[in-house]
């Protein structure tokens, strides 16, 4: 009789045991997912996507100045650029690490400028893009913009993660001593990333990288250096 009881009662321990690894699998999911935090944080800031060629000169020196920019994204709360979706619970925000979207956004166009050889001003303005709000002091070119699309999103699924990010910037152009609005131009970009693991790092790498790529269509083609060229001799 024993003999025949040994193969059961090897494949109920068996049973159990698997029982037993499937439940601490479970409970150490459902502790991570508890100990989720309540908001994720990225540092909006210029990573360089691609080299651009420096504007050509006739040689003068004149400033760029940057002014802060406008938000025009249509949600209820404009400190938010993006979320994190986990599988059955609701979305956990992300947030700026250290300035909100208008300001860091500014600051990395006028990284961006810099490297490409421009002569931009450290003063940080801010300007309702209008002709007649512009002021003496700003340079010799005002560049103004508005956020009109930022967002990274990420799926949190298991086994992959899905992270999607989208950036629509505009632009406008100011001769300050005229006092007069010479060009104006949008861009954007969107990107898509599946990974196994998810991180704050991806996130910040996924909305900085469509943030650059918009910025630098600006500048990468001959149209915007023409029209700034254009503007100054005139």
């Amino acid at each position: 009789m024993l003999t025949h009881n040994v193969p059961a009662a090897a494949a109920g321990n068996k049973y159990r045991k698997g029982s037993l690894i499937l439940f601490a699998i479970l409970w150490g999911m459902t502790l991570l997912s508890g100990c989720a935090p309540k908001i994720y944080n990225v540092d909006l800031r210029y990573q360089p996507t691609k080299q651009l060629v420096p504007p050509v000169t006739d040689g003068r020196k004149f400033s760029v100045t940057v002014s802060n920019f406008i938000d025009r994204r249509k949600i209820d709360d404009t400190l938010l650029v993006g979320r994190v979706i986990r599988s059955g619970t609701s979305s956990i925000p992300v947030l700026p690490r250290y300035v909100k979207a208008p300001e860091a956004v500014a600051e990395a166009l006028r990284k961006l400028l810099a490297q490409s050889g421009f002569n931009v001003s450290p003063e940080k303005t801010t300007w309702d893009q209008s002709e007649k709000s512009i002021l003496p002091g700003w340079g010799t070119i005002l560049i103004g913009g508005a956020i009109d699309e930022l967002d990274v999103t990420c799926l949190d699924n298991i086994p992959i993660k899905k992270y999607s990010a989208k950036a629509r910037i505009s632009l406008v152009f100011a001769d300050v001593q005229k006092k007069k609005i010479f060009y104006r131009i949008s861009s954007e970009s969107s990107s898509s990333l599946e990974h196994v693991v998810f991180s704050e790092g991806k996130l910040e790498d996924q909305i900085n990288g469509v943030l650059a790529e918009a910025m630098e269509k600006i500048f990468e083609g001959p149209e915007t250096v023409r029209q700034i060229r254009e503007a100054l001799n005139k």
